[in-house]
């Protein structure tokens, strides 16, 4: 969120540094296996499925561009996903969900086992699903990279080992943020895209657990050849294929706090999981493994937009949608930074409606 931000920031003309705790992409970013689920992540109509498509939509015009900018491959694939179940009553839940796509006219294809397996050959004895064939998927390290590199290239300045304690303010407006060592960085405005360390910040309208980490454990498995082309998202694991032949398996979603662990239960379980999925992968080299953390918020909403401090802006929460929403996450920070219309409605996604829940929690107790 912020590296991709002040890329936007730097190419419209602001004089932008970025402070990092460690090295930038080191944390969620350089985790995440790069589902691009507009669709097979939206729960419902609304407007956290309408944000959910405008950074899919995004995604074409940025890989051009970085690839401009750096001639860097980022490995997005328009490849579709497959929402699949192993037993009828998880093949009819994924249709169900996916019942409410149909009606509001997005595409949505039913498939029965035979069919799913006519798209990938490779898959064992799932018995239907639906795909979503305008999903897609991208590498994290090289988007993320390439992002790196373009922001560098527009004049963005990284400060490494950075860890920004606290938001100076001054009256209602922000001055500035003071990092770990009493250094001080004056500044008229901040954006906050700490992630999961975003409520340990000092000095912003974040309660303390609003934003928590919520642990994820990935497994890469090698084939030596593609075994799928389509992103697979079964009951118990998702597979994400790359162009060499690797597959990458996730995920759990455990509250640990910042213990970074890969735990022998986890992986048996994903790899129990994918060989189900896909019964070649028993034969593939285990490879790297590895977790980390998204940030989770409590109604798993992203906090975006501005604050109650006259020149800081939040682009956090963003939970297992992270890579997905960088793009138009950034574009929604860099047109508030510059005083201009966001691209979509962030209402539904600023601090502010913690307030207002609040409010409405104590207005249930009084009645």
């Amino acid at each position: 969120m912020g590296v991709a931000s002040a890329w936007k920031l730097a190419a419209a003309g602001l004089d932008v540094i970025v402070l990092e705790k460690s090295v930038p992409g080191a944390e969620a970013s350089s985790a995440a296996a790069g589902i691009l689920g507009a669709h097979a992540e939206a729960e419902g109509p609304g407007p956290m499925a309408d944000l959910l498509l405008a950074g899919l939509r995004r995604y074409p015009a940025w890989a051009r561009a970085l690839r401009r900018a750096t001639g860097m491959d980022v490995g997005f694939r328009c490849s579709g996903v497959l929402q699949l179940g192993l037993t009828r009553n998880e093949s009819k839940r994924a249709v169900a969900e996916a019942s409410w796509m149909i009606q509001h006219g997005r595409r949505v294809r039913k498939l029965d086992g035979s069919k799913a397996r006519r798209l990938e050959p490779a898959l064992g004895d799932v018995q239907g699903g639906v795909l979503f064939p305008d999903d897609g998927r991208v590498d994290p390290r090289l988007f993320f990279r390439a992002v790196h590199i373009a922001a560098g290239k527009a004049g963005v300045r990284f400060e490494s080992g950075a860890y920004v304690r606290r938001i100076l303010t001054s009256g209602s407006g922000v001055q500035g943020v003071a990092v770990e060592g009493g250094v001080v960085y004056e500044a008229s405005s901040v954006v906050l895209a700490a992630g999961s360390w975003s409520s340990l910040v000092l000095g912003t309208p974040l309660e303390k657990n609003s934003v928590v980490p919520a642990r994820g454990q990935m497994i890469e498995l090698d084939a030596g050849a593609p075994l799928l082309k389509h992103v697979v998202i079964g009951p118990r694991c998702y597979l994400v294929p790359r162009d060499d032949g690797r597959t990458l398996v996730g995920s759990t979603v455990e509250f640990v706090g910042y213990r970074r662990e890969v735990t022998a239960r986890a992986v048996r379980d994903l790899l129990d999981a994918a060989i189900e999925m896909v019964p070649a992968l028993g034969d593939a080299t285990l490879g790297a493994t590895w977790s980390n953390f998204r940030p989770y918020t409590s109604d798993e909403l992203p906090i975006l937009g501005r604050t109650s401090v006259k020149g800081l802006l939040l682009a956090t929460g963003h939970h297992r949608n992270g890579i997905l929403l960088a793009p138009i996450t950034a574009e929604i920070t860099c047109a508030l930074a510059r005083g201009k219309r966001p691209p979509v409605d962030v209402t539904p996604f600023e601090i502010s409606r913690f307030d207002s829940e609040a409010k409405r929690a104590g207005s249930r107790r009084i009645r």
